[in-house]
Parts: structure tokens; sequence; C-alpha cells
């Protein structure tokens, strides 16, 4: 029997929109502690970019990260300026 290595990583290159939008969100990391609610948040703004989902604050509610600090619309209006200047909205 034998064993094949395991799979490489494809990292992203940086200007990827998808990456940024999840580095742009992990910047958060004291609004928005738990890792898990940065990922369901990151991957809901990438529905947005895509036009899966209709505005930011939807995107927000949708992804519901219980451990935010603010609430969603304070949430909105700290990334709505973060994403622009990254030129993702």
């Amino acid at each position: 029997m034998s064993t094949k290595p395991s799979a490489g990583i494809n990292y992203f290159p940086e200007d990827n929109k998808t990456k940024v939008i999840y580095s742009v969100v992990d910047t958060l990391k004291d609004i928005i502690p738990i890792e898990n609610d940065r990922y369901r948040l990151s991957f809901c703004i990438n529905m947005l970019v895509k036009g899966e989902i209709h505005s930011l604050i939807n995107a927000i509610e949708q992804a519901d990260p219980r451990s935010s600090a603010l609430n969603y619309k304070e949430l909105e209006q700290k990334l709505n300026p973060l994403l622009k200047e990254k030129e993702i909205l």
C-alpha cells in the first residue's frame, strides 16, 4: 500500500478581490473577535460582489456576526469606507 503526498496549497495573488475582502474583514479583529464570524462575513461580502446579495447591510444580516461589538448599522458604517478604499464596492 502506498501513500500519496498531500495536495499543495494554491495561494491567491495579493490583488485578488476575494483575498482583499478577507483581509479587510480580518482587520476588524477587535470588533469581531471570533474568526468564524469574520469568515462568514467575508463570504457574504463576496456574495455581494458577485451580485447574489443586494446590499452591504443584507450581507451583514445574512452573516449574523454575533460576536460583533457593534450593531449591524454601525458595522456597515465601519466596513463601507474600508471596502470602497480597496475598490471592492
